[in-house]
């Protein structure tokens, strides 16, 4: 999965052309959290404090694999709206 997309498609580019590049409304899963102190150096600046790693909402859990989702660098200066549209309910165990 990748968020960011490019308008015209990676493909149709050619060196000199201009594109749109953004993040089109998506509905997506958090599967985890990354909090980093000191900020984690992942190459690029500035380095990120705390990020959601996402996939999308249909994904089935039991196929997510070690490098399924992507990353939402929560102190990014991309303009990224983020909106709670539901909260798994806890896991319960039967006694």
């Amino acid at each position: 999965m990748r968020l960011f997309k490019t308008d015209p498609e990676p493909w149709n580019l050619h060196v000199g052309d201009t594109c749109l590049v953004g993040i089109p409304e998506t509905l997506v899963r958090v599967v985890d959290i990354g909090r980093h102190d000191p900020p984690q150096d992942v190459g690029w600046l500035p380095r990120p404090h705390t990020m959601l790693v996402v996939v999308p909402a249909d994904h089935p859990a039991e196929a997510l694999g070690e490098d399924d989702g992507d990353t939402i660098d929560l102190d990014s200066a991309a303009p990224v709206t983020i909106e709670l549209v539901s909260r798994a309910d806890p896991i319960t165990h039967a006694s």
